[in-house]
């Protein structure tokens, strides 16, 4: 993976997470189109090939992709005290929100101003994912296998959730993971070898 050499200060990182943590509305998947703008439009901190390749580690790895996303980044630039500033910036405002909303949601819900408050962030959640994930498809490299790969998942999943069949998404992940090495390890050294070859 490429790495920026621009350079960040611990609290740069530290006051940047914290402000995404306040708007992460929708969680991780959300928040990559803020995480965008912010680290790789605005900043440069990184690219958006890099941000790809981040989200695609975040999301085989545990943990949230956001905290996983800050926690690469901080260490990227600042080793283990960029990875606890990052990392904590990010975790900091969403706890204190969290726990708050925790205390009054309740009492909250009983207003109908605030129930069509929270429709709204729905919506707009829902178009952040979208946008992102249309972002993210135009910096991922596309083959073959890629798009073969995106059409059979993307058809089981809808199969799936129309006939109720319980099939977790994790599964799709290993899948996916599996296929991939196999690709690498199978059949890319088979052709490499079939078309050295030929060329003799």
């Amino acid at each position: 993976m490429r790495e920026s050499n621009k350079k960040v200060s611990l609290l740069s990182l530290l006051l940047t997470f914290m402000k995404l943590g306040v708007f992460s509305f929708g969680g991780g998947p959300a928040m990559l189109m803020l995480i965008k703008e912010e680290i790789v439009s605005k900043k440069g901190w990184m690219s958006d090939d890099e941000l790809a390749e981040m989200v695609g580690l975040s999301e085989s790895t545990p943990g949230p992709i956001a905290i996983n996303l800050a926690t690469y980044l901080g260490y990227q630039k600042h080793g283990f005290l960029g990875a606890l500033c990052a990392t904590l910036g990010v975790m900091i405002p969403t706890f204190f929100i969290m726990f708050l909303i925790s205390m009054f949601f309740q009492n909250l819900l009983q207003y109908e101003v605030v129930q069509y408050a929270f429709l709204g962030v729905k919506v707009a959640v829902v178009f952040l994912i979208l946008r992102v994930a249309i972002s993210l498809a135009k910096h991922t490299k596309s083959s073959g296998f890629a798009v073969i790969l995106f059409l059979l998942v993307s058809i089981l999943m809808i199969v799936f959730h129309y006939l109720k069949i319980d099939f977790s998404a994790i599964y799709f992940i290993l899948i996916g993971a599996f296929l991939g090495l196999l690709l690498y390890s199978v059949i890319i050294p088979i052709k490499n070898k079939q078309r050295k070859e030929k060329e003799e």
